[in-house]
């Protein structure tokens, strides 16, 4: 991933805003307030995800939303809970992209999601609440 992306990602608020009200999540925080909602399922840590703009290739509004539905299909099938939420960049350079919080989801599932929807990265809160970027080359090198 190069700087500029890199940067970006870093640059950005995950923001949930479903049941739980409205949380904002940052790369390389610590949400303890966060985890002890999470503590609640069996594995306690979760994925902030989106299916918007593949590898960081802008795509339509209307592609998006195609891509949007069809991993909220698939979270569905899989009887994986979720909250809503989006990415907002906080330079407003790039739109805001809907995105979903996936809750009692194991890291390699997580990285199974980011493959199939073709994300060049995505947020990884663990059981400690520490709020991490996972790149594409991080979790490729996961499942082998």
């Amino acid at each position: 991933m190069d700087n500029q992306l890199l940067n970006a990602y870093l640059q950005t608020d995950y923001i949930i805003d479903d049941e739980i009200g409205l949380w904002v999540m940052n790369i390389g925080q610590k949400e303890p307030t966060l985890s002890r909602y999470l503590h609640r399922f069996d594995q306690p840590t979760a994925a902030f995800l989106t299916a918007y703009n593949p590898m960081s290739k802008r795509l339509t509004e209307a592609q998006n939303e195609q891509r949007h539905k069809q991993l909220i299909a698939s979270l569905n099938k899989q009887n994986m809970k979720y909250l809503t939420g989006y990415g907002a960049g906080k330079d407003d350079s790039w739109p805001a992209e809907k995105s979903v919080f996936i809750l009692n989801i194991t890291k390699q599932q997580a990285d199974q999601l980011a493959l199939e929807f073709e994300q060049a990265a995505y947020v990884w809160v663990d059981e400690a609440a520490n709020v991490r970027l996972i790149s594409q080359q991080q979790y490729h090198q996961q499942l082998g």
